[in-house]
């Protein structure tokens, strides 16, 4: 058996880096998760595939937001017509007893979903699906966030920061938001919006060096 010296093997690894960079593309247009695949080491290029972000009749939260994951890595994935690339997208929603709350159209529903997810635990599901030379990798995270009983006064004050604006549930627990966080159970990156351990767990499996930490600046 060959025996690779440590300052080869590192030269390897670097080289293998350095020739999969301009192979992964990001399937979105959220600054916050291209900074997150940087949080990782890893620098991507962004891919706009926009796809209808549409539930089925009597499709579950749990089904949709795996689907919506897949669909846009697929999109970005077909748009580009590659096939030694590796494309990564993610979906985020909230569940609250049953009820998905999106991202909320004006100031008057992020009110409504702020007041309803005041001193109860929400479910945030975080979907990330990456697709290299057609197949797919996909992975869900499920986190448990329990907010605390929000004042008017907080309240009128966080919808004035426009924070909740473009945000599953009317929060960013990055933000502002964090202050009405009591407690979670799971993943703070995937309540972000990409759950880094399925999202580097997934690039693995799919072929995808990302363990080159020399690289990071």
């Amino acid at each position: 058996m060959a025996i690779i010296n440590e300052k080869l093997k590192k030269e390897i690894i670097v080289s293998n880096g350095e020739a999969l960079a301009d192979k992964l593309f990001l399937a979105s247009g959220s600054p916050r998760r291209l900074a997150m695949l940087k949080q990782l080491g890893l620098s991507a290029k962004v891919v706009d595939a926009p796809i209808e972000e549409v539930a089925l009749p009597h499709e579950s939260p749990r089904s949709f937001v795996m689907r919506m994951a897949i669909e846009k890595a697929f999109a970005g994935y077909n748009k580009l017509a590659g096939h030694d690339i590796w494309v990564v997208a993610g979906d985020t929603l909230v569940e609250l007893e049953g009820v998905v709350l999106g991202k909320p159209r004006n100031q008057h529903q992020a009110s409504e979903f702020l007041t309803k997810l005041s001193g109860k635990t929400h479910r945030v599901l975080s979907a990330v699906a990456v697709i290299h030379q057609g197949e797919t990798f996909a992975s869900l995270n499920e986190t448990a966030v329990t907010f605390a009983s929000l004042t008017d006064q907080q309240l009128a004050d966080y919808l004035a920061s426009n924070e909740w604006e473009g945000k599953a549930g009317a929060y960013a627990i990055q933000g502002l938001g964090a202050q009405f966080i009591s407690h979670i159970n799971g993943s703070y990156s995937g309540v972000m919006g990409l759950p880094l351990f399925e999202t580097s767990e997934l690039l693995v499996r799919a072929g995808y060096l990302i363990y080159n930490f020399s690289s990071i600046k």
